[in-house]
């Protein structure tokens, strides 16, 4: 179990700062004690799968209007 944990929440319209987001964490090495974890609000099954390897959860985030 990892100590610490980075959540981040995007739909499809951010998706490459969130990219960008996980690329940035995961250039240091101190980021393997890191968790990443997206709370999607519209991501794209294609988008999803681009990041699924790249970090540790990912969870439908419940959006109330």
């Amino acid at each position: 179990m990892k100590k610490n944990v980075i959540v981040s929440l995007a739909d499809a319209n951010y998706f490459p700062l969130l990219e960008e987001l996980i690329d940035s964490i995961k250039k240091f090495k101190d980021s393997e004690s890191v968790a990443i974890c997206v709370l999607d609000t519209g991501l794209t099954d294609d988008q999803k799968r681009k990041i699924s390897n790249k970090i540790d959860e990912i969870g439908r985030a419940h959006v109330w209007t």
